[in-house]
């Protein structure tokens, strides 16, 4: 009954902790962004270079991170609308905490699972990995998930690290305004 009892309650903590979200940092918007690079799940190199002018929002995740998982369909949902358009970027990156092996067996798994079943649709998203974590590291992150949102002067707008609950509704709001900002 003990270990019963501590297990209701371990799960309890856990499941309320991943609820919580944290508040989020809307910078001083004259900080200008440290120079990143990570890899894309596919091989190319990506390097905050390439990446100049362009609003670009990173999320770092990781494949054990129920709030990271859980906010998946939100992400795919504004990468879809916003795609095809040059001004905006986004990068779902692997925190590097995990292989690149095991970011790619997630990444090409589909996304409702149970036990050994897997249905539905993979998510067609823009997965990247950072390798020994260098970019979290870079902006001062440690924890999964955290947002970054850098506006085409280069300037980091938004550093937040943890759940957002209305992801599609927060980037949007984001992005609209930087993209209305001349």
């Amino acid at each position: 009954m003990r270990i019963f009892t501590l297990f209701c309650l371990s799960f309890c903590l856990i499941s309320i902790n991943s609820n919580a979200q944290k508040v989020h940092v809307e910078w001083d918007s004259s900080q200008i962004s440290p120079e990143f690079k990570f890899i894309t799940l596919s091989g190319q190199q990506v390097s905050s270079q390439d990446l100049k002018g362009k609003i670009i929002i990173i999320d770092f995740w990781s494949s054990d991170c129920t709030p990271c998982r859980t906010s998946m369909p939100q992400m795919e949902k504004f990468y879809q609308q916003h795609r095809n358009d040059q001004r905006v970027v986004v990068y779902l990156v692997n925190s590097g905490w995990e292989t690149m092996e095991k970011a790619k067996r997630f990444a090409d798994t589909k996304r409702s699972s149970f036990l050994f079943i897997s249905w539905g649709t993979k998510y067609d998203l823009p997965f990247a990995y950072d390798q020994g974590s260098s970019t979290l590291k870079t902006f001062g992150l440690d924890s999964n998930p955290s947002t970054i949102i850098i506006d085409t002067k280069y300037r980091i707008r938004v550093k937040h690290s943890g759940f957002i609950k209305d992801f599609y509704d927060f980037l949007t709001k984001h992005v609209e305004q930087y993209l209305a900002e001349k």
